[in-house]
């Protein structure tokens, strides 16, 4: 820089943040060897804040918006002077950060692994893909200087994106496996979830002094494997399901549907009587008994002849202790022998 640029920006009295960039969060007001006017003007606009930095130390910060005069150990002029003289390294730095205090919303991120953990209900591996949108701020300027930026003149949206996520991946797993959940309930419970881990991570970022404002989970898929596994567990599921209705379906009941359908075949012999349809329907009737009756009651049968061979002995146990006749034993017996 020349000695008429350096001379040139002395006579800048004027501070503020000028067409502020989307990507920035904080950006150092470009002033060549950190020099700054005693009678300067602070311009703070709204949702920004102003860090008044002397010697890398804050010495005030200002989030309100209006005109500021600052007030510097610096005098400008002799101090260009003397800088000259030390090729233009001031030895008393003074310098304004802006900040900028609105949310930055609708931060987009994904899985870039699946998250695994064991289904609490039917113990297989469940692996899936999470979709996330968060929006955060940062609410303590101190902090965020101290343990952030110092000596950076810039601090981007994408780095501060990049810190959260970087922490967002360690508190999934967890979330997720301590919520107990299974593969068919996540779903429902996406709100729920979405609040304990942003819950943990302001945990962590209240130390840098950002906030997560906002955190929701928009979508969740499941890997290839994990859905062929999910389609086994549900054709079980299924069938365990009918078998549990079988068990309540009266035997009689079953009986008088299997002679309806019996009945029915024979109607479409007769209809076909003499053609190859006839030989194919006596051919299904002679077999639709035993089949159909084993294939929806087979539970129910063997329960039911169990319920006789019961009560058969339990007569017979009656007759031999002598507490009812011969004759009373034959005609109970017969009885229950016609409900074959």
């Amino acid at each position: 820089m020349g000695l008429l640029d350096f001379i040139k920006w002395q006579k800048i009295d004027v501070i503020r943040w000028e067409n502020p960039e989307s990507f920035l969060l904080i950006k150092k007001f470009d002033r060549p060897l950190d020099e700054i006017k005693d009678d300067a003007t602070l311009i703070v606009e709204p949702w920004y804040a102003a860090i008044f930095v002397h010697n890398w130390v804050i010495e005030a910060i200002e989030q309100e918006p209006w005109k500021w005069s600052l007030q510097t150990e610096n005098k400008p002029f002799i101090t260009s002077l003397k800088n000259i003289l030390r090729w233009f390294e001031s030895p008393d730095k003074a310098a304004v950060f802006f900040v900028k205090t609105t949310e930055i919303l609708n931060q987009k991120w994904g899985t870039k692994n699946p998250v695994k953990y064991i289904d609490p209900q039917y113990n297989f591996p469940v692996k899936l893909r999470a979709f996330w949108n968060f929006s955060f701020r940062i609410v303590d300027i101190p902090k965020f200087w101290q343990n952030y930026v110092w000596t950076r003149s810039e601090v981007t949206v994408d780095e501060i994106r990049q810190v959260i996520v970087d922490r967002l991946m360690q508190y999934i797993t967890d979330v997720f496996a301590e919520a107990k959940l299974s593969y068919n309930e996540i779903d429902a419970n996406r709100v729920e979830l979405a609040d304990k881990i942003k819950e943990k991570l302001n945990e962590v970022l209240w130390n840098l002094g950002i906030q997560i404002t906002d955190f929701r989970i928009e979508d969740i898929n499941f890997t290839e494997d994990t859905e062929e596994l999910i389609r086994k567990v549900a054709e079980q599921s299924a069938n365990v399901q009918a078998m549990n209705k079988l068990k309540d379906i009266d035997w009689r009941a079953m009986q008088n549907y299997v002679t309806t359908k019996q009945l029915d075949v024979m109607e479409k012999a007769v209809q076909n009587e003499g053609g190859v349809g006839s030989t194919m329907w006596m051919f299904i009737w002679a077999n639709l008994g035993s089949n159909l009756g084993a294939q929806m009651t087979g539970v129910n049968l063997q329960s039911w002849q169990n319920d006789i061979e019961t009560k058969l002995a339990k007569l017979k146990e009656l007759l031999d202790k002598g507490l009812i006749s011969k004759e009373d034993y034959e005609k109970k017996k017969k009885e229950i022998l016609e409900s074959l």
